[in-house]
C-alpha cells in the first residue's frame, strides 16, 4: 500500500481520567476544514455474542526479535510504538499471530490515515484510515476527545486488543476484538469489532463515525483482517498524551 505523507504531530496532550476509567482530552484541538454535508454514522449495532470465545492457543514460536525493529522509517508515533512493542514482548504467549502488530493513534484527526499495521518480519508498514466512535466525537469535528469502556457509550476505547473470531454479521465480514486493558475490558460485550463502512474512504477526508468499532474502508477491510487475524495485538492510544 502506498505510504502517505502525514501532517506534523501535535504537542503533548493533557488528559483527564475519571474514576470509572473514562478518558477525556483537555487540550484544545486545532480546527480543520469540515465537510459541508452531515457525515453518516453507524445505524446498525453488531450482534452481541452469547459468551466470550477462548483466547487463541499460545504461539509455538518465540517472539520475533524483529519486533524491536518495526517501522524503520519511524512513521508510527514513538511513544505508541514503544508501548506496543513492550506489551508484545511481555505477552507473546497470549498472541496467536506474532507477525503483525496494529497501532491506532486516536490523537490524530480522523481525516488522516492513523491505523498502522507493522510487519515484524520485514519491517514493512501499511497505514489505513479508520473511524472512531460517535460518543468520542460528539461535536463531529473529526477529533476523538472522549474514550469510554461503558456499554452503549458508542465511544472508542483506548488500550490493548487481541483479534478474535472472523464472522459475517450486519456489517458483512467482521472480526471480533478482545479488550486486554482496564480501559477496554468491555469491548467484547460492547461488540466493538473491526468492520468495513461506506462512510470511510481512503482519501484524506473526514469519515463518519462508528459506534466504537474500528471501521475501515470497504476496499481495505480484507487487507486489515488478513494481516491481523488469528490473535494479533492492536494498541489504541493517544500519541503525546501526558
Amino acid at each position: 500500500m502506498k505510504r502517505r505523507r502525514l501532517p506534523p504531530r501535535s504537542a503533548a496532550l493533557a488528559v483527564s481520567v475519571a474514576p470509572g476509567g473514562d478518558i477525556t482530552i483537555l487540550t484544545p484541538r486545532p480546527a480543520l476544514k469540515q465537510q459541508a454535508d452531515p457525515l453518516p454514522d453507524d445505524t446498525v449495532r453488531e450482534d452481541r455474542p452469547a459468551a466470550p470465545e477462548e483466547l487463541p492457543a499460545p504461539a509455538a514460536a518465540a517472539a520475533l526479535n524483529a519486533a524491536l525493529n518495526i517501522d524503520p522509517q519511524n512513521l508510527i508515533p514513538a511513544d505508541l510504538k514503544a508501548d506496543a512493542v513492550k506489551y508484545y514482548l511481555a505477552n507473546k504467549g497470549k498472541l496467536g499471530n506474532l507477525r503483525y502488530i496494529g497501532v491506532v493513534d486516536f490523537a490524530r484527526h480522523s481525516s488522516f490515515a492513523r491505523f498502522y499495521i507493522a510487519d515484524t518480519q520485514d519491517g514493512t508498514l501499511n497505514i489505513y484510515h479508520v473511524a472512531h466512535g460517535s460518543g468520542s466525537d460528539p461535536d463531529r469535528d473529526g477529533y476523538a476527545t472522549i474514550f469510554s469502556n461503558v456499554v452503549n457509550s458508542n465511544a472508542s476505547s483506548l488500550g490493548f486488543y487481541l483479534t478474535g473470531e472472523i464472522y459475517n454479521g450486519k456489517h458483512g465480514r467482521s472480526m471480533r476484538l478482545h479488550g486486554l486493558s482496564a480501559t477496554n475490558s468491555n469491548a467484547y460485550e460492547r461488540a466493538v469489532v473491526i468492520h468495513a463502512a461506506d462512510y470511510v474512504s481512503d482519501n484524506n477526508v473526514q469519515p463518519g463515525r462508528s459506534w466504537g468499532c474500528l471501521a475501515v474502508s470497504n476496499a481495505m477491510l480484507g487487507n486489515v483482517i488478513e494481516t491481523l487475524k488469528g490473535g494479533a495485538l492492536i494498541y489504541a492510544g493517544l500519541a503525546g498524551a501526558e
